[in-house]
């Protein structure tokens, strides 16, 4: 048996780029042919927009003007942009990226967020991925932040700033409301150094 084994590895290595291409060539969540691991125009329909979201921090059905808390409180960035509802076909390709490393997903994603809500015009000097704790970030061995602030950066030509760490590791903010979050993030983050005057902050999901 290990003299069969040995035999079928320049087998393997040699279909590896043709089963590479052949995945890649496939949409990420029906699994028919697609072109670079696109969302085919059927699945792309499935995203779900925000309806009428606030500017401010993208609360829905808005009439795209600022919510109430918003003009009450005005949160301390210019805007906040979120592309789909957490819910469906999108929760699957951000569970899919954010937890299985699937690249084909982020691919099919970023670039889907790129054509309808992308940094055109970004007026932003730099785009700042939320990082993970060091402990996190070895565990998971990717942060999805980054993946998709380099994905964008490139698209714009901008660059990725990355002189803000997490300095204390956080437990999972799911299930929490808007005042256990802010508690659990308190002094969690730190900037290593002055930031370029205008940044936008990537992260895949924007919660409370």
């Amino acid at each position: 048996m290990p003299g069969n084994h040995v035999k079928l590895r320049p087998f393997t290595a040699a279909f590896t780029p043709l089963l590479e291409q052949v995945m890649s060539s496939l949409c990420p969540l029906c699994e028919q042919r697609s072109t670079k691991s696109h969302l085919c125009d059927v699945c792309a329909g499935w995203l779900q927009p925000l309806p009428d979201p606030c500017p401010g921090c993208a609360a829905p059905n808005t009439l795209n003007t600022l919510c109430g808390r918003c003009q009450q409180r005005p949160p301390p960035w210019q805007t906040a942009t979120v592309g789909w509802v957490l819910e469906g076909a999108t929760r699957f390709l951000i569970h899919r990226m954010k937890y299985h490393r699937d690249l084909a997903s982020a691919r099919a994603l970023a670039r889907q967020w790129w054509l309808h809500q992308g940094m055109h015009d970004p007026g932003v000097d730099a785009l700042v991925p939320v990082p993970l704790h060091r402990a996190k970030a070895r565990k998971r061995g990717f942060n999805q932040a980054e993946w998709l602030a380099d994905f964008w950066a490139r698209q714009a030509g901008l660059p990725v700033w990355t002189n803000l760490v997490k300095q204390h590791p956080t437990p999972p903010l799911e299930g929490l409301n808007r005042i256990q979050r802010r508690q659990t993030l308190r002094d969690a983050f730190r900037v290593l150094k002055p930031p370029p005057k205008r940044v936008a902050i990537v992260d895949d999901v924007l919660t409370t």
